[in-house]
């Protein structure tokens, strides 16, 4: 598990708090939590070949149906950018900083 996570792209402007390689499910993802203008979140990544052709929409259904992980699940959003990298971000749990 430890190669499929080395070349997540990172934005500058993003401090992450936590990186933990963990399975959902039966799938190898990464959940950090972090920073980003005053935002404080949290993210489920994916290899893009892990899960298979999902929309946006059932993955976000799977990861609510399958965890408890997600606590405010009306603020999801899903993220991918195939032409620049082979990830998937499942963002959530965002929270104003005070």
């Amino acid at each position: 598990m430890t190669s499929k996570f080395e070349q997540i792209p990172a934005d500058p402007d993003t401090q992450i708090l936590l990186s933990s390689k963990m399975k959902f499910g039966e799938i190898d993802c990464l959940f950090q939590a972090w920073v980003w203008d005053s935002i404080q979140g949290n993210s489920l990544i994916f290899h893009a070949k892990d899960i298979g052709n999902q929309t946006d929409d059932e993955l976000k259904n799977w990861i609510t149906s399958e965890s408890e992980i997600v606590q405010s699940k009306s603020t999801m959003n899903v993220s991918r950018n195939p032409y620049k990298h082979d990830f998937v971000f499942v963002n959530f749990d965002f929270k104003a900083m005070d």
